[in-house]
């Protein structure tokens, strides 16, 4: 892929600073040498909080990613929750000041800039991008791809980004947008145990930021495990070969938040499913420790 200089030029839209996993995620792409990151956005709740959290990640590597403040509230009108615990394990994140513009206005204008050439990977509550859809008919024509971590096909829960805000899900999901999404029970196939997480520990930059996370987020839960949904998703752009992908379909979000997907030649959902777990979460702990 690197021989053939094909890169990809991403935007990550994420609600980063509660479950560890999104921060994985964020590592991931600045391990990537394939990934062009042209843009964070940050949305759900404190997003300044979430945006300095972002942007301390990208100074551990030297990394100046443009950061944007999208949207606190949700569509939906559902009251925001976060743990408390956002930011604990990060030092002088006042030194952090993200863009003035808005997220949803940043994601208007690169992907306006260049169509079909931005792939965004959406990793929290869809607030921003219903907005940017709300907003502007060129950014559902000119996004290259929606790559995301939500919804529960089976129907046997409604899955935590979608809950959040409901009608934000819906918009993005019954857009004419294209759409890669990975589930929660194809996400949970992948599971990170301490055997894992000590591997992460000893990554050079982040290791010791990223094992404080990850504990912080187990052990009020007397896990001894995670699962690192977010970074699961980007790897479905970055590593196809780990997974395998459905038919075109289409999906229906219902007023709970439930998930339906039905296979439709005009369909623009594709279902992602990590067909090679082990090897997934092994590529995603070798981009962490890059």
């Amino acid at each position: 892929q690197r021989a053939l200089g094909l890169m990809h030029k991403v935007v990550l839209d994420t609600d980063i600073g509660t479950d560890v996993d999104d921060a994985l995620a964020l590592t991931v792409l600045l391990g990537s040498p394939e990934v062009e990151l042209i843009g964070i956005t940050t949305v759900y709740g404190d997003v300044r909080l979430r945006s300095q959290i972002a942007m301390n990640l990208c100074s551990m590597v030297n990394r100046e990613i443009p950061t944007y403040m999208g949207e606190e509230k949700t569509i939906s009108g559902r009251e925001v929750w976060m743990s408390g615990s956002e930011g604990k394990n990060f030092k002088s994140l006042d030194s952090f000041t993200p863009q003035t513009i808005s997220a949803v206005d940043f994601l208007i204008e690169a992907v306006t800039a260049k169509p079909q050439s931005i792939d965004v990977i959406a990793i929290g509550p869809l607030t921003n991008i219903a907005r940017a859809i709300q907003s502007s008919s060129d950014f559902e024509k000119k996004v290259k791809r929606v790559w995301m971590m939500g919804g529960d096909f089976t129907q046997s829960r409604v899955e935590h980004n979608f809950k959040c805000d409901i009608d934000a899900a819906r918009i993005v999901l019954e857009s004419n947008i294209p759409i890669s999404i990975l589930d929660l029970p194809n996400s949970q196939k992948t599971i990170i145990r301490m055997t894992e997480i000590e591997q992460i520990r000893n990554a050079p930059v982040f290791g010791a930021l990223l094992y404080s996370e990850i504990m912080s987020w187990i052990e009020p839960r007397n896990q001894d495990w995670t699962i690192p949904h977010d970074p699961i998703a980007a790897l479905s752009l970055l590593a196809p070969e780990f997974f395998e992908t459905s038919a075109a379909g289409k999906v229906k979000v219902d007023s709970e938040g439930l998930s339906f997907w039905n296979e439709s030649p005009n369909g623009n959902v594709l279902l992602v499913n990590p067909a090679h777990p082990e090897s997934a979460v092994q590529r995603m702990i070798e981009l962490i420790t890059n």
